[in-house]
């Protein structure tokens, strides 16, 4: 067994925050900590209380009873690989939190972890047309620059944000399962695609570890640790994406928070954060990479699409003007415009085509 064998055993048999403390302790300390925890050493460079020697103790029974070649074949025939807390690749941003990982498991390309920029983007499952449509395109404008997309594979803002990076192969997903459980089970082909990309699924937990409502908000630590900067893009107060941001704040990380309409649920997380001043709002991919050091002149233009509706009729601009990103229905276009039914799919056709309406999975209309 070497050191690397030891964190793999180490991250089945850990339970507790303080035995994962005792063990960065003892390691960080210089101590031989494949000697300590596979022999019966009893004598430490550290100064050791009796309690942690108990536990030290408890460990030592845990490792020996470990059958490693058992779990690196397992992982083997997964195709799951494992990097360990001591290895060079492992993400140095993690090594700057109290409770980093003993070691993660993953599936896909490290992607450059200690050397790319990486920027978080998460929001809500319950995203809004408007949501998902402006994530798409901050993340798909930030990776063609070489930035890494991280989030963590949720449905909703998460899935936009990994879809817009995807085609460019810089996108990590940070889950709160095994890597080799994805849940959502609809973005089983998402994690597909962004393995086949060169992207990379990462989790601190075990194979076959199951959707669990305690991991994820531990998942969101990773995320915002991973990161040069944080983007919220939707979420109530109560949300996942809150968390994420509540971990940023506290790992000083840059914020920003993308302002929503005040009469919905999903923009009342961004728009307390930037009331607050806590997260800047964010109307520039330019202020996001100019935070983290990077110069360029990218132009993320949300709303402005006032030269494109000139080419529209005015009948057109009536349908538009009508429409949200919240879903409307056939049924009420008919009443608000007053056109036959034939006349309004024919319009809305045209819209379609031209990239100002979309049609909703409830089968109404939303404006792009």
């Amino acid at each position: 067994m070497d050191i690397k064998d030891l964190f793999l055993a180490l991250t089945f048999v850990v339970k507790f925050y303080s035995e994962k403390t005792l063990i960065k302790k003892l390691y960080n300390s210089g101590e031989n900590l494949l000697e300590v925890l596979t022999s019966d050493k009893n004598t430490f460079k550290l100064q050791i209380t009796g309690e942690e020697h108990e536990r030290i103790n408890r460990l030592r029974t845990e490792v020996k009873k470990t059958i490693i070649e058992e779990l690196k074949n397992s992982l083997k025939e997964k195709g799951i690989k494992f990097i360990s807390y001591p290895e060079n690749d492992y993400p140095l941003k993690l090594k700057d939190i109290s409770d980093s990982p003993l070691g993660l498991f993953y599936k896909g390309n490290l992607l450059n972890l200690n050397t790319l920029k990486h920027i978080a983007i998460v929001g809500t499952r319950s995203s809004t047309n408007y949501g998902n449509n402006v994530t798409k395109k901050i993340s798909s404008l930030l990776s063609e620059q070489n930035i890494v997309i991280v989030s963590g594979l949720a449905s909703g803002i998460d899935t936009s944000a990994h879809l817009g990076a995807v085609k460019f192969g810089k996108t990590v997903a940070v889950v709160g399962t095994g890597v080799d459980n994805v849940f959502p089970s609809e973005n089983k082909q998402l994690a597909k695609d962004i393995i086949s990309g060169g992207g990379l699924i990462l989790s601190e937990y075990i194979p076959d570890t199951p959707a669990s409502p305690w991991n994820f908000p531990q998942r969101n630590r990773l995320i915002s640790a991973l990161s040069d900067a944080v983007i919220v893009i939707e979420g109530d107060l109560q949300s996942g994406a809150m968390i994420t941001a509540r971990f940023a704040i506290k790992q000083d990380k840059p914020l920003f928070a993308l302002p929503g309409p005040v009469d919905s649920l999903v923009s009342n997380g961004p728009n307390i954060l930037i009331k607050s001043k806590v997260a800047e709002l964010l109307t520039s991919v330019d202020d996001v990479l100019e935070k983290i050091g990077e110069s360029k002149q990218i132009k993320l233009n949300l709303e402005d699409k006032n030269e494109k509706l000139n080419s529209l009729s005015e009948k057109e601009k009536d349908i538009y003007r009508l429409l949200s990103s919240d879903s409307k229905d056939f049924e009420s276009l008919i009443r608000e415009t007053n056109l036959s039914v034939q006349e309004l799919l024919k319009h809305l056709s045209i819209l379609e085509l031209k990239g100002f309406v979309e049609k909703a999975a409830d089968g109404g209309f939303v404006r792009l």
